[in-house]
């Protein structure tokens, strides 16, 4: 066996692509996800031991139920349900919900939490192109007499493109499709007070799905979605049955900055800065669309993305190369995020790095 995976890691060095950890502390954030500046965000100081037990058994708290209700009541939903993180929150809606004989259509470009709930699945996943509605409904007519689900994400992490959710909301309804979204990296960053890509479009589908710890600040997620589909979840969801709760410092942490934030005025600073970004790097090969925060910069040499991140980590700069598999090959690219809290400086010395490092 070691043989084998000592085969698979020789591969990804050969073709550059070994991925491996390490710290980055004192580095100009340019690759988190905390779009909204809201990480390093203080709260009161909350000492609530973790309640070491599932939700089921012992780790409800008051302070869990009270931020399920805000959740609820500010994404104008009759109920939500918080999970440990995005990940299980997508294994735990698609792996449970969809049943044998279903279908769930998703967005190729889907995140690999979707994917990998869609595996555990009793329904047959079947992807369509990348925000296309054309293909999508050519699958939706082919399966019209079986019951689908449509997945697809409010804005895609390694893309910076928005979803098609006004097509896609509009087929769903004339082929009596379930449509999920995934606004893990939509929520916060779009919608009235932060609410999300759906609520901007005014589309309200089957279910939502938001991770807290990017533009919100915080950790854990959260699915919004009618009475029935929570308690369902809460019943046969196994990623939330059998996980412990997350701590009621976390929980309380988040229903803080819920109460604290002014979510409009910090989608303001972002724009502002976005705006800033779009102007000063218009001469690069950016396939991003022009409001994202998330900017993907295309370069065909791997070699020369590689001695980027590595000038950049030289200056401080946090910088990432996302490889295949997590895109598509051929499109290895340095991801760059923006944030609220980002000086004008910041990005022009981002800017001569890339300047000098990839012309």
């Amino acid at each position: 066996m070691n043989n084998y995976l000592e085969e698979k890691l020789e591969q990804r060095r050969k073709n550059n692509t070994i991925r491996s950890l390490r710290t980055y502390e004192g580095f100009a954030d340019f690759f988190s996800n905390d779009y909204l500046s809201l990480a390093d965000y203080i709260t009161p100081e909350n000492t609530a031991p973790s309640p070491g037990s599932s939700r089921l058994i012992a780790g409800t708290t008051p302070a869990h139920l009270h931020l399920e209700q805000l959740l609820a009541d500010r994404f104008d939903e009759a109920s939500a349900l918080l999970f440990n993180s995005g990940y299980t929150a997508n294994l735990g809606v698609l792996s449970c919900i969809p049943q044998r004989g279903d279908i769930i259509l998703f967005d190729e470009r889907s995140h690999a939490s979707i994917k990998d709930g869609i595996r555990l699945s009793l329904a047959k996943g079947i992807k369509f192109k990348h925000n296309d509605a054309e293909d999508l409904e050519k699958k939706l007519e082919q399966h019209q007499h079986q019951r689908c689900f449509v997945v697809t994400e409010g804005l895609f992490s390694m893309d910076g493109t928005f979803g098609a959710l006004s097509s896609i909301d509009h087929l769903c309804h004339s082929y009596e499709a379930n449509l999920i979204v995934d606004e893990a990296h939509s929520g916060g960053i779009t919608g009235e007070n932060g609410a999300g890509y759906c609520q901007q479009l005014n589309i309200q589908p089957f279910l939502r799905i938001f991770t807290l710890g990017k533009a919100f600040g915080s950790h854990g997620a959260f699915v919004t979605g009618n009475q029935s589909t929570i308690d369902y979840l809460i019943n046969f969801s196994r990623p939330f049955i059998y996980t412990t709760a997350l701590p009621e410092r976390i929980v309380s942490r988040t229903r803080e900055i819920w109460k604290a934030i002014d979510f409009n005025e910090r989608q303001k600073l972002l724009q502002k800065n976005v705006t800033y970004f779009n102007q000063k790097f218009k001469a690069f090969d950016i396939s991003s669309e022009a409001l994202s925060p998330i900017k993907m910069v295309r370069c065909s040499s791997i070699e020369k993305l590689k001695a980027l991140e590595q000038r950049a980590h030289e200056h401080k700069i946090g910088l990432k190369i996302i490889y295949p598999p997590t895109v598509p090959d051929g499109e290895s690219s340095i991801r760059i995020t923006i944030h609220a809290n980002q000086d004008q400086q910041s990005f022009d010395e981002l800017y001569a790095l890339m300047h000098q490092e990839l012309w």
